[in-house]
């Protein structure tokens, strides 16, 4: 390991005041910020991953301690018992309170990566390409709690939500946009760090898309999970 740029990382935590369970940024980032190579960075932070000290998870970035436990073998038997309506009861009781955590604890770079995917949600012509950003809008506010076991659950839920079996098509652009709007509400509280707000917009959010699901089977637009 490169010790001056292990003291340089180290240096960045301390000043940043981050501790155990708090992200690093980017790699491309964090390597500008200490003036080093991207390959350069990631051996140390190999090297910190192996000693505990880190760890990554693919497509969520890099925390500070040690991984936390797994939910995936304690949660197999629940995607396999799921219904379409248990989900969207689960998440009316969670995610408007992550949103509310997130209200409080989500940085800079979190709240433009919500704007991004709010705008993403607004463009999407078509129904994969409303999935792909709307899958990873919830789980945004759930990265933006910075806590793991709450990411990690937020996780599964997705994953239950893809389930071809869970999950129908939005195909009108008009209920579309609605959400998409709705999307851009829970993001203006977000910025204004307003929990309550956020809290509320989601589960409006939710209410929304629950009724939405329980639309006639003969109507054009048919469920969002």
């Amino acid at each position: 390991m490169n010790a001056q740029i292990l003291n340089a990382l180290l240096s960045y935590i301390d000043e940043h005041q981050l501790k155990d369970g708090d992200t690093l940024p980017a790699e491309r980032k964090l390597a500008e910020e200490l003036s080093v190579s991207r390959r350069e960075l990631r051996l140390v932070l190999a090297s910190l991953e192996a000693s505990g000290r880190v760890w990554r998870g693919v497509g969520r970035g890099t925390y500070l301690g040690a991984r936390p436990t797994k939910f995936e073998p304690s949660l197999r038997g629940l995607r396999a018992r799921t219904s379409p309506a248990d989900i969207a009861e689960m998440r009316l009781l969670f995610e408007p309170a992550l949103a509310a955590l997130a209200a409080t604890k989500a940085t800079g770079d979190d709240l433009q990566e919500l704007e991004k995917c709010a705008r993403k949600n607004a463009a999407a012509k078509n129904d994969d390409e409303w999935q792909q950003w709307d899958h990873r809008f919830h789980l945004l506010i759930s990265q933006a709690t910075r806590n793991p076991a709450l990411i990690a659950l937020m996780e599964v839920i997705n994953g239950m939500r893809v389930k071809p079996d869970l999950r129908e098509k939005t195909v009108a652009q008009d209920t579309r946009q609605f959400f998409a709007q709705q999307h851009q509400a829970i993001v203006n509280a977000l910025k204004a760090r307003d929990a309550d707000a956020a809290a509320r917009c989601v589960r409006e959010h939710l209410l929304s898309v629950q009724g939405y699901s329980s639309a006639k089977p003969n109507e054009k637009a048919v469920r969002e999970i």
